[in-house]
């Protein structure tokens, strides 16, 4: 078991290689913790490096940069991502030395300068036409604008009021020039939310879809990807209903989770139903392949048995949206599956308290609970087993899933036409 001094050493020794980046017509940026999959045996980040594939069909250049403090660069992941591990790290170093010298305000000033200076020089040696990031940087940003590359942000998870990157109150004022230049949104709903204050800004907020979901709603025939995972898909349906469990990276709070994993209520439901329901447990990416990996084991090994533990681990790495086929229910915490299982039909609850009416994240989920496919519920194992029997009565619900690959084949356009003017 790797400690994490060691898990840290090896982040820093992951040598800066940005400077090998050739001039490219789109340039992505991720983080590990956004490689949901594996293709091929590469580290694949769902959202992003399906959205870069969709722009090398259309024979545009595309090129990935890793954030820090990423592991699955080079021949690891898709697209042979670069680093900036190292350069950055020197950035905070000095960053402390200065901060020593002339105080916390001066200190922050300088990293800033030294990291939009250093997203500079990547992105003249990329030359991209545009930027397409997860959540790319307030440096990223900057450096964008002062060079006239517009970056944009994919969206990879909830849009809501109270979520501090997407939320009004907290980007009002955050300067322009720390914004991307646009956002890329799964829904009408998200776009909603961020239009609040972005329309302000002079940040476009465009509805393209999840690329991830609509190539498997799709089925190009052209998709190997697609079609190499549906043909190594085991379906977990058998007599008994199925229902999927997603977890979060984090450590729960104590007093709601005494493994730091599932909450205790939950814990107790699966454990007392397990001849009764085909129970699969879904880790975060974070889990899969970060520092909770073996933590995550070890508990469900001992709570629910090495088998179940070892097929959840395999059956995590699975395509979302063909899981979703087939389980009739989800539960969660608060993961954003919720979204997507409702685009599938499948009902989801939630047991976030910070979720319910009147809590600090009662904005979240909004849409998906208006319609029905989400419910809140107290931390009780009684009303969660409940909850299961009165929902697997009523089936699936209509897919919500709306086929938005003509906005995204229509943003993709521009990029064409910007590359070739």
């Amino acid at each position: 078991m790797l400690s994490r001094t060691k898990r840290l050493l090896r982040r820093i020794y992951v040598r800066d290689t940005w400077r090998t980046l050739s001039p490219c017509d789109v340039l992505l940026v991720r983080h590990d913790n956004d490689c949901g999959y594996t293709f091929r045996g590469k580290a694949y980040a769902h959202l992003i490096d399906s959205f870069g594939d969709l722009c090398t069909k259309r024979s545009l250049e595309v090129r990935t940069v890793a954030k820090p403090l990423s592991v699955l660069v080079g021949k690891r992941a898709y697209h042979s991502p670069v680093s900036y591990n190292q350069a950055d790290i020197g950035i905070g170093l000095f960053r402390q030395a200065i901060r020593l010298i002339k105080g916390a305000d001066f200190a922050a000033q300088w990293a800033k300068s030294r990291r939009v200076a250093l997203w500079g020089d990547i992105l003249n040696k990329a030359k991209p036409k545009i930027v397409v990031g997860i959540q790319p940087d307030e440096y990223l940003c900057h450096a964008g604008k002062k060079i006239g590359i517009p970056v944009y942000d994919l969206q990879h998870g909830v849009i809501a009021d109270e979520h501090p990157w997407y939320g009004e109150k907290y980007r009002m004022s955050t300067p322009t020039e720390d914004l991307p230049d646009g956002f890329l949104c799964w829904d009408e709903q998200s776009v909603a939310t961020i239009a609040k204050w972005a329309s302000k800004k002079d940040v476009r907020v465009i509805e393209v879809g999840n690329p991830w979901f609509l190539r498997f709603i799709q089925e190009d025939p052209d998709d190997d990807l697609v079609h190499e995972a549906v043909a190594q898909w085991k379906t977990h349906n058998g007599a008994q209903p199925s229902i999927l469990v997603s977890l979060q990276w984090g450590r729960l709070q104590s007093e709601i989770s005494s493994n730091g994993i599932i909450v205790d209520a939950l814990e107790k439901v699966i454990l007392g139903t397990a001849n009764k329901y085909n129970w699969i447990l879904r880790l975060h990416p974070v889990q899969l392949r970060g520092e909770e990996r073996e933590i995550v084991l070890k508990y469900l090994t001992d709570t629910f048995g090495a088998e179940k533990a070892q097929k959840w681990l395999k059956s995590s790495q699975d395509p979302l949206p063909i899981v979703l086929r087939q389980v009739d229910l989800h539960i969660t915490y608060n993961s954003t599956i919720v979204i997507e299982a409702a685009w599938m039909g499948v009902r989801s609850i939630i047991l976030d308290q910070n979720i319910r009416e009147g809590g600090n994240s009662e904005s979240y989920f909004t849409h998906e609970r208006s319609i029905g496919m989400v419910k809140d519920l107290p931390l009780d194992p009684n009303t969660i087993k409940q909850w299961i029997v009165n929902t697997l009565a009523k089936g699936r619900a209509e897919p919500t899933l709306r086929d938005s690959s003509q906005a995204l084949d229509a943003f993709i356009d521009e990029i064409v036409t910007r590359c070739r003017s």
